[in-house]
């Protein structure tokens, strides 16, 4: 659900907002620092990124290209650590910042790339920590080696747990915030959401589409016989009954209410209306049996059509729903398409 939950991009914006600010600082306090200390390339590099980097800051909360900004961002971040750490008169503590490379990118990347901007850099983080600092101890260098590669992979480890958590977090929130809790179909969030690709895809390989609205006859008079349990079950038991004789590839939601909406993708006008009323009918033979009591249940329903009644679906479900009242008019238990509105 883009359009209500574009969590994670606005998420690493912010991410990214911090760690902007931060290297804008550090660079030029840490240049500063090493054009005192002689290492002048080092310093302009620093000093530079951190001009770089308030540049970026702000255009960062606007861009639509964010991905390409990252990358622009995290490749000299992490190159510069490369270079700090092998230049003559560095100290073994840059390697600090190293660690921080799984972190960083993770938080901004995302899972795989976050995992392959993590192997590359921390390796060759690693590569040149031992070229520069082991000596000719051996007892220290195994000891100092281990710790500094067992550091690096726990990083890795540690952050790719985590996004991978996340993620699956995340993903289970979005698939909750689009259910509809009694009947475990889509709500009408996820229709509209939803809607807007189905409807890509159709106009791209100009297939038809229709957009069903259904709702069930008298439906107050079940509430009124056997109670909002009895009507919560009447719902469910219509719920599945759809999803049952329905094709995996519609979208079956629940509108609202008594109402359910179907996205068919790939029939013909005739053939939808053929579908929906068969469907009516098999309804109409299926009792629903409540408390030991059969309960015929029918609906009414209206059918518009994608591109002959509009291309957007509040004009679909407008067109859909001129026409569920239709088919109430004329008695109910009855479908109404384009081709009987009049």
């Amino acid at each position: 659900m883009h359009s209500d939950f574009d969590h994670n991009t606005q998420y690493r914006r912010k991410v990214l907002q911090v760690l902007l600010v931060i290297t804008f600082v550090g660079g030029f306090v840490f240049g500063l620092i090493n054009i005192y200390r002689g290492l002048y390339i080092l310093a302009g590099l620093e000093m530079g990124y951190g001009i770089f980097s308030f540049l970026v800051w702000r255009r960062i909360m606007n861009t639509t290209r964010f991905q390409f900004w990252v990358t622009a961002y995290l490749l000299p971040f992490f190159s510069i650590m490369m270079f700090a750490l092998s230049v003559p008169n560095s100290s073994q503590s840059i390697y600090v910042w190293i660690l921080t490379i799984p972190v960083i990118s993770y938080l901004l990347m995302g899972r795989k790339p976050g995992l392959y901007f993590s192997i590359v850099f921390m390796t060759l983080g690693i590569c040149i920590f031992h070229l520069k600092f082991l000596t000719d101890d051996i007892p220290l260098n195994v000891t100092v080696s281990l710790n500094v590669i067992l550091s690096g992979v726990l990083m890795i480890a540690l952050a790719h747990v985590y996004e991978r958590n996340r993620e699956t977090n995340e993903e289970r929130l979005l698939e909750l915030a689009g259910t509809d809790k009694l009947t475990g179909l889509a709500n009408r969030m996820k229709l509209i959401d939803s809607f807007a690709a189905t409807s890509e895809y159709a106009k791209r390989h100009n297939l038809d589409m229709s957009v069903v609205l259904f709702d069930l006859d008298f439906f107050k008079n079940i509430n009124d016989l056997h109670g909002h349990h009895g009507g919560d079950a009447a719902l469910c038991f219509v719920a599945d009954f759809l999803k049952k004789h329905t094709r995996k590839s519609d979208l079956l939601a629940r509108f609202g209410g008594e109402e359910f909406a179907l996205v068919m993708q790939g029939s013909k006008p005739k053939d939808s209306f053929q579908q929906i009323d068969s469907l009516r009918k098999k309804l109409l033979e299926t009792p629903f049996i409540y408390n030991k009591q059969t309960v015929n249940i029918t609906f009414s329903a209206g059918i518009s059509h994608y591109g002959a009644d509009g291309v957007n679906l509040d004009d679909l479900l407008v067109k859909a729903d001129e026409r569920l009242y239709l088919a109430k008019e004329k008695g109910r238990n009855c479908v109404v398409d384009h081709n009987l509105k009049d």
